[in-house]
């Protein structure tokens, strides 16, 4: 077998692999951000066949943990990125972003995908400084218009995936 065709096979595996996938950002109320992330869902739903995606709004843990709605909302965010195989975040909102200064010094870290506008890259105040060895793309005007964005964080899923299917924590 090829190294093609042995990628070819991998990424077919990885496609079908069983992930949990959250991703965070602007809610209802944000206009084309919001409407971005419901397309990054999407997009991920075609390729990741036997993912559950969800919005951490779409989640309800009332049932499963009885008296969680009594928590405050960071320790019910907790229980999703504890649950989740990755977590993309798109970054362009406040709430967003203290999701990520929240959770960026936990032992989830690593889940987070942080997708950011380029204009922040070279950016060194604190917001910057917290992200900057986290997993981290970022895009311009055209790949977030045009959503060549989207591409690149499904390879990173299919990465994830395919850590998980060999067993490694990617």
């Amino acid at each position: 077998m090829s190294f093609d065709e042995a990628i070819s096979r991998l990424d077919r595996q990885a496609a079908a692999y069983e992930l949990n996938i959250l991703v965070w950002g602007p809610g209802k109320d944000s206009g084309e951000h919001f409407e971005k992330r419901q397309k990054i869902r999407r997009e991920i739903n075609k390729c990741f066949y036997n993912a559950d995606i969800r919005f951490s709004e779409d989640l309800d843990l009332t049932e499963s943990l009885p008296g969680i709605d009594e928590l405050d909302y960071s320790a019910q965010e907790l229980w999703h990125l504890a649950a989740c195989d990755i977590c993309i975040v798109l970054d362009t909102s406040i709430g967003a972003g203290e999701e990520i200064a929240y959770y960026i010094r936990s032992q989830h870290a690593h889940k987070l995908l942080i997708l950011t506008h380029e204009k922040y890259k070279l950016s060194t105040n604190f917001p910057a400084a917290l992200r900057k060895h986290q997993n981290q793309l970022f895009y311009d005007d055209q790949q977030y218009d045009s959503c060549n964005l989207v591409e690149r964080v499904l390879t990173r899923v299919k990465t994830v995936a395919l850590g998980k299917l060999i067993g490694m924590r990617i």
